[in-house]
């Protein structure tokens, strides 16, 4: 049996081993001391990574925003005809000499089913639950079970259009001659309050449908 003096100690085979062991600490010292020097600079650049994520995303929202016809900040109120828009761009006729429209003919045939052929498709047809988002109710179709009539406000603001339009030529449009100080004989009583309800209607409607649209104005030198 070994005597305390004599306990077993572990050697070192290799003098390189023993070399090890005393370099430790000064390894260790120098890791601990590049992670204080280092550590600040690895938060700021997590932090700024982040940072240009969180821009590209906000970035590429607001840029959706934009690019869309109806701004985020609206309600939007349902129409089944919502998924058929599509944005379209116009150029106007001026509509004096030089730069007339295609309607801009006098009173003819012609005329009167080229207007009617803008806006003369009859009302829509709607499922019931489509009927029940619509914001305000509306009759369901006799004869047909689970479906609502619709039609869209831009149709009846161009038939609306056209019955101005026809009495402002009665002489063409009889039946659309009109009276303004209410001394009408009967058969005008009708086209009368009819015209009345179209002009009021189209300017409720223009107030509501703000476009983005703008007239520009130039001066024309010749």
């Amino acid at each position: 049996m070994m005597s305390k003096d004599q306990e077993y100690q572990p050697l070192i085979d290799d003098p390189r081993d023993e070399a090890d062991v005393d370099a430790q600490p000064t390894r260790i010292s120098k890791l601990s001391a590049w992670t204080r020097r280092h550590t600040l600079d690895i938060i700021l650049g997590v932090e700024t990574i982040a940072l240009v994520v969180l821009i590209g995303v906000l970035f590429r929202q607001s840029t959706q925003a934009a690019c869309s016809p109806l701004l985020a900040s609206q309600k939007v109120l349902y129409s089944p005809a919502l998924t058929a828009v599509e944005n379209e761009v116009q150029v106007y006729h001026r509509g004096f000499p030089g730069d007339l429209s295609p309607l801009q003919i006098p009173s003819s045939p012609q005329l009167t089913q080229m207007w009617s052929d803008l806006y003369n498709f009859g009302v829509s047809r709607i499922t019931k639950e489509e009927a029940a988002q619509l914001p305000n109710k509306t009759h369901a179709i006799p004869g047909d079970p689970g479906h609502y009539i619709a039609e869209l406000d831009v149709f009846h603001n161009l038939h609306c259009l056209n019955k101005v339009r026809m009495a402002l030529d009665p002489d063409y449009y009889p039946d659309w001659r009109i009276s303004t100080s209410n001394n009408y004989i009967p058969t005008q009583k009708n086209a009368t309050d009819h015209v009345a309800h179209c002009i009021d209607w189209i300017r409720q409607s223009i107030k509501s449908s703000v476009a983005e649209a703008r007239v520009t104005r130039y001066l024309n030198k010749a």
